[in-house]
C-alpha cells in the first residue's frame, strides 16, 4: 500500500457569470485498467495509494485485500470514483479484494489464468505503481499462509495479515500492492500482496473462489 493525506480544500469560491449561461461539457468517464494508480479511504485524513492489478470482466477487477476494506470507495489518481470495494478476503487468508466498477468507467479487460501451475525458476512480471515494470522468478511456487506487516496512519498502526502466497524475486515497494503478476503469455496470475528483502510475495489467482470472479 501506499498511505497520503487527503487534501484539505476550501469551498465557497464565486462564480462571477457574464453575459449568458456557460455551457457545461460532461466530464470523460475515466479509464479502469490494470497498473494504474488506485486510492482507497483508509482514514477520514489519510488514503491508501495502491496498484489496481487486473480487471477481470466488465464489473469487476482486482488489487490487494490490506489495500481497503469493504464498502469504500475506490478512486483514480485524479480522484474520479471508478468502483467500490466489493469484496474483501484479507481477513480469510487471501489478501485479495474485489471491485465493482462504475457503469460509466471505460474498462480495458485483461486476460486471466484461473489455474496457474507455478514452478520454481518461473519468469514473472508486475506493473506497479511505485517501481514501474519488473521481471523476476518464482522462488517458492508452493502457496503457504505467510506474515506480512507494514505502517498505518490508523489504529493500531501496524498494518499486520495473513494470506496464501508464493515466493518471487519480484521487486516491489509501497505503492506496487495489488499489481498484477503475469506469467509468459501475459496473462494475470497473481497479485502482489507484500516485499520483502528478497522479494515479492503474490496471491495466486487459483485462490479466489469461483463466486468472485
Amino acid at each position: 500500500m501506499g498511505i497520503r493525506l487527503r487534501a484539505l480544500t476550501s469551498v465557497g469560491a464565486a462564480l462571477a457569470v457574464v453575459g449568458g449561461p456557460a455551457a457545461i461539457a460532461d466530464a470523460a468517464p475515466p479509464t479502469v485498467r490494470s497498473g494504474m494508480q488506485i486510492s482507497i479511504d483508509e482514514t477520514i485524513l489519510t488514503v491508501n495509494n495502491c496498484t489496481l492489478g487486473a480487471v477481470i470482466s466488465r464489473g469487476k477487477a482486482l488489487t490487494a485485500g490490506h489495500c481497503g476494506a469493504l464498502g469504500r470507495a475506490v478512486r483514480d489518481r485524479h480522484g474520479n470514483r471508478i468502483g467500490t470495494v466489493a469484496a474483501n478476503h484479507v481477513g480469510r487468508k487471501l489478501d485479495v479484494a474485489v471491485i465493482s466498477l462504475a457503469p460509466r468507467a471505460e474498462i480495458r479487460v485483461d486476460e486471466i489464468d484461473w489455474q496457474p501451475g507455478f514452478v520454481r525458476g518461473q519468469v514473472v512480471t508486475k506493473n506497479g505503481i511505485a517501481t514501474g515494470s519488473g521481471r523476476g522468478k518464482v522462488t517458492d511456487p508452493v502457496p503457504a499462509v505467510r506474515t506480512s506487516a507494514g505502517f498505518s496512519l490508523a489504529p493500531p498502526f501496524v498494518d499486520v495479515h495473513e494470506s496464501y502466497t508464493i515466493s518471487t524475486t519480484l521487486r516491489s515497494e509501497m505503492g506496487d500492492s495489488g499489481a498484477g503478476v503475469r506469467n509468459a503469455r501475459g496473462r494475470v496470475v497473481g497479485i502482489l500482496s507484500s516485499g520483502t528483502a528478497d522479494g515479492a510475495r503474490v496471491v495466486p489467482l487459483s485462490k479466489l473462489p469461483k463466486a468472485l470472479r
